[in-house]
């Protein structure tokens, strides 16, 4: 690993961190606007809204998103491009007829839900499908350019232009002074995610164009019955990863008033955006990862995770360091109640550290093909997560959401740890 690599990496690192940074700004307004403008309920609507259809996002790919960066790095460091080509146009469809099922689902939904339900659960359901069918296809897209080194490509549509497409929407109904409901800015939402996955959709056709190909023009099958042999436990390993915040949300909606529910979107929209740190460093360094590992490379393999453990760990800790200084006064910004939610933002921001710490395992995994038993790990979290949330919850309240949070995370990062280095001889954790 040379020095002018290194340099390279970090002058990206600044750069998409600094892009992650400017979206983290649009979407901290954004959620400041409608918190102060619009009150509490509209929030509630809001994040329980984003919180199914990013899970949604999830389960619509079936996984193929997860493993586009892997699959399409690896082609490319065979010269595999047609079946490339025919990965890509196979994920495409595959959304596709997703999105149909999930329609005939939520119309289903939609005629048995209760009347007087605390939601206007039909209004979210309305603007849930279409968001979610975006956002998979964003995901799926932005996996696929990742893979084919075009890391900003594959996320500038969805870490920057997005928040700011979403920011400019809602100011726009604050200073006009509208009589704002959550329909309002749910419809703004659908607008900018719809944006950004056409953005996105337009980056990757030029990528692909610089192949002197389009995505249909593969006369070749590809590879369907390895994508779907890695693919599918990817949705419960995405789901409860990934967007173990989502699945947080949604117990919160079942459990506590909209006012709790919106400074839990808060506090946990603060630890997602500073996962985006994370997120960062393993695009830039992970499809070298792949190349590497595809190769038979294991000492430069073994090094290039060293190095995303160690950063992490570094960007985690002054994440957590920010936090308790200035997590109390953030807070405020957003009303003299929200500055309660200082212990459940330090709770959550642990999680950041614990994972650095025990490094990027599941990816690890998954690239060895262990993908089976992440899913196995995630689901025994998710129920240790679920009875601390439920059997906790009459002590310790909206706090104990983040405690089973934490909790499962440990147990997570931890059991990922060892697993990975039985399997696979690898050691992620910062140590190593």
């Amino acid at each position: 690993m040379t020095q002018s690599f290194i340099r390279n990496m970090v002058s990206q690192f600044i750069a998409l961190a600094g892009a992650r940074a400017l979206g983290a700004v649009f979407v901290f307004l954004v959620s400041l606007l409608i918190t102060r403008f619009f009150g509490t309920e509209v929030m509630a609507h809001y994040s329980l809204y984003l919180a199914a259809a990013s899970i949604i996002s999830v389960i619509l790919p079936v996984g193929f998103h997860a493993i586009a960066s892997m699959i399409t790095a690896e082609y490319g460091a065979q010269a595999r491009y047609r079946d490339r080509a025919a990965f890509i146009h196979y994920g495409h469809r595959l959304i596709a007829l997703m999105a149909l099922g999930l329609t005939i689902i939520a119309g289903v939904f939609v005629y048995f839900s209760p009347e007087d339900s605390t939601y206007n659960l039909t209004t979210i359901t309305a603007f849930t499908i279409p968001t979610a069918v975006f956002m998979a296809y964003t995901y799926f897209n932005a996996g696929t350019l990742i893979g084919m080194q075009h890391q900003f490509a594959g996320q500038l549509p969805d870490m920057a232009v997005r928040p700011l497409l979403l920011l400019i929407g809602i100011a726009g109904l604050a200073y006009f002074n509208m009589d704002v409901t959550d329909t309002h800015v749910l419809v703004v939402s659908s607008v900018a995610v719809g944006t950004a996955a056409f953005i996105q959709w337009w980056a990757l056709r030029r990528a692909l164009a610089r192949e002197a190909m389009t995505i249909s023009s593969s006369s070749d099958s590809g590879e369907p019955a390895k994508w779907w042999r890695l693919a599918p436990s990817w949705v419960v390993i995405n789901v409860l990863w990934e967007y173990f915040v989502e699945v947080h949300m949604l117990i919160a909606g079942l459990l506590v008033a909209p006012s709790e529910v919106a400074l839990l979107y808060v506090c946990f929209r603060f630890r997602q955006l500073a996962s985006f740190g994370f997120m960062a460093i393993e695009s830039l360094v992970f499809p070298k990862v792949f190349a590497a590992n595809s190769k038979g490379e294991i000492a430069e393999t073994r090094n290039l995770v060293r190095v995303v453990a160690r950063t992490s760990l570094a960007y985690a800790v002054l994440a957590m360091l920010g936090v308790a200084i200035l997590g109390p006064y953030i807070l405020s910004i957003f009303g003299p109640e929200f500055r309660s939610g200082q212990t459940i933002l330090m709770l959550l921001f642990a999680t950041l550290v614990v994972r650095a710490i025990f490094g990027p395992a599941s990816i690890v995994l998954g690239m060895n093909r262990h993908s089976v038993l992440v899913a196995q790990i995630l689901v025994i979290s998710l129920i240790v997560s679920l009875v601390l949330c439920f059997g906790g919850f009459k002590f310790g309240g909206l706090t104990m959401i983040a405690v089973g949070y934490l909790a499962a995370s440990i147990f997570t990062s931890v059991a990922m740890w060892w697993v990975a280095l039985k399997k696979s001889g690898i050691n992620c954790a910062v140590w190593a």
